[in-house]
């Protein structure tokens, strides 16, 4: 048996009423429906996808292949990638360099946001905005604070020269 708050109308008393089994309103909450297809889905723009992917959007065949890299591999909600340039690298027949290039230019974007780091190693998730593996409505509270992607590319910031060794 459930119990249930009521009013009595007269004098407007609150009372707790005992409801016969069968009457309750408490109905059981529906279990989150997932895809019975093999893996997880991702949430992707269509549209800043095609922008990408158009010969002038000024990203690459190799920044395309790490996008889609971080699109399937990253983990649910906003989960970094914890992988090095390296393994990337060898999982997309890619020069770590390459990636590396490919992955500033996608942070640059915004299409790639920071997310820590593990040792020396910068780790990079997935934008939000752009694509987003779990219900909409926790992507619409996690993209909140998210910046906006940016197509055509934004030139990344040329690298930091080494400092030359003093020779004693």
């Amino acid at each position: 048996m459930g119990r249930r708050n009521g009013v009595v109308r007269e004098s407007g008393e609150l009372v707790q009423i005992d409801m016969l089994p069968g009457f309750e309103d408490e109905q059981p909450a529906k279990k989150p429906v997932r895809y019975s297809w093999r893996g997880r889905h991702v949430n992707v723009s269509k549209e800043m996808g095609a922008a990408v992917w158009r010969k002038d959007s000024g990203y690459d065949r190799n920044d395309r292949d790490v996008l889609g890299f971080y699109i399937f591999n990253s983990g649910e909600k906003a989960a970094r990638l914890e992988m090095t340039f390296d393994q990337i690298g060898q999982e997309l027949g890619m020069n770590p360099r390459a990636v590396s290039k490919s992955v500033k230019k996608l942070h640059a974007g915004g299409f790639l946001l920071e997310a820590g780091t593990m040792a020396k190693v910068t780790l990079y998730r997935l934008n939000g905005r752009f694509g987003y593996d779990g219900p909409a409505e926790e992507q619409v509270k996690a993209v909140a604070d998210m910046r906006h992607p940016v197509i055509p590319a934004p030139e990344p910031e040329p690298a930091k020269s080494r400092p030359s060794k003093e020779v004693k």
